[in-house]
């Protein structure tokens, strides 16, 4: 039998050679262009001091280093509900469940959540934290082609009306930056009488009136079964929320195995995201700014390679894995990232782009000269 660390070599060789090995990075103090850092929160020195303070003024017993254990153990607390509450109060939901991922909420709600005998209709270009919870459902899977609701038609026709239908899209796309036609959407739910989920991980904090996310910009929060809510991004922390019913948090708290089995986030990640909640509000300037840098961009976007976002998500095609890479590497200057197949699909391969608040025009400008 082959010595195990030569197979792992082995494995990671032939990975090198196809183009999709991995590396970790550090930014080194390039221009950041590749985080999800939308409105720059994440090194705002003002909601840093606010997080230092609000932790500071927790009663002593509620500053501990660590969550001890799992919610249903020892990890729940009182600050978890009252952050839980207020986020569901601002994202005007009946509840939010706190979980310490994006990828764990997604992976919990799905893959606990529709049953055996019932169907779940899936955008192709779903995230893989929601493809991981899907693979895990007993649910029968069909996907449609991306934001086409003809091909979305032609599967519901297929089901008859008593059977259980459940609609998983995402608001803003990670990779192609494009925005679900949500509204649409909710007109083809009720008439199949099918369920609704939409991530929101690219649109919660910018926009809505004060960073809801989008379907609370477009007013369709009642008609949205569940929605994710994800702190890596526009937020600049970690962690992440299921809105919905209570009936739905309490089942979530029941058989969401990522929620059951991982320990709590610890007091100081919940207080830092309650002080965020209550930052969120103010920062209209920076996601007028943002929508600015977004308009700005485009308009000074000319090669045909660029893909046709309106949103954060900027998209630079380079067909190939190597040619991709080496033309992420020619911008070196800029801390941007390749994406290349199998992530995307082949020939789709691209250098994907994030554009934050905190952007001027002249780092705009110097990016797109550098990859036009």
């Amino acid at each position: 039998m082959e010595n195990i660390q030569q197979q792992l070599i082995d494995l990671l060789e032939s990975r090198r050679k196809e183009g999709l090995f991995r590396q970790l990075s550090v930014l080194d103090g390039r221009t950041d262009f590749c985080s999800n850092d939308y409105l720059g929160l994440a090194g705002d020195p003002v909601l840093a001091a606010s997080i230092a303070r609000d932790f500071e003024a927790l009663p002593a017993e509620a500053r501990k280093n660590g969550a001890t254990g799992s919610r249903l153990i020892s990890g729940h607390s009182s600050l978890i509900e009252q952050f839980e509450k207020e986020c569901a109060a601002f994202h005007g939901s009946e509840t939010a469940l706190l979980f310490s991922s994006g990828y764990d909420a997604n992976i919990g709600l799905i893959s606990s959540l529709p049953q055996e005998g019932e169907v779940i209709f899936c955008d192709k270009l779903l995230h893989a934290s929601l493809i991981d919870g899907l693979r895990l459902s007993k649910a029968e899977r069909r996907i449609f082609k991306h934001n086409n609701l003809d091909d979305l038609v032609h599967l519901l026709d297929q089901y008859p009306a008593e059977t259980r239908k459940w609609i998983v899209v995402e608001s803003v796309y990670s990779m192609d930056g494009d925005v679900a036609p949500l509204p649409e959407l909710v007109a083809l739910k009720n008439k199949y009488q099918a369920e609704l989920i939409v991530d929101e991980a690219h649109s919660g904090g910018v926009y809505g009136p004060e960073g809801q996310g989008l379907v609370s910009e477009l007013g369709l929060c009642e008609d949205v079964f569940a929605r994710v809510i994800t702190f890596g991004k526009a937020w600049g922390n970690a962690g992440a929320v299921v809105l919905g019913s209570l009936a739905l948090k309490e089942y979530l708290v029941n058989f969401a195995r990522p929620f059951i089995y991982s320990t709590a986030p610890t007091p100081a990640h919940v207080s830092a995201l309650l002080s965020t909640l209550h930052y969120l509000p103010s920062q209209n300037e920076a996601r007028q700014k943002l929508q600015e840098n977004i308009a700005f961009f485009r308009a000074n976007c000319h090669s045909d390679a660029w893909g046709d976002s309106q949103t954060a998500i900027q998209t630079f095609f380079v067909t190939g894995n190597e040619a991709v890479r080496a033309k992420a590497a020619s911008a070196n200057e800029f801390a941007i990232k390749p994406i290349v197949f199998p992530t995307v699909a082949k020939g789709k391969e691209r250098i994907r782009i994030t554009l934050s608040a905190n952007h001027t025009s002249e780092q705009l400008l110097s990016l797109i000269q550098a990859l036009e």
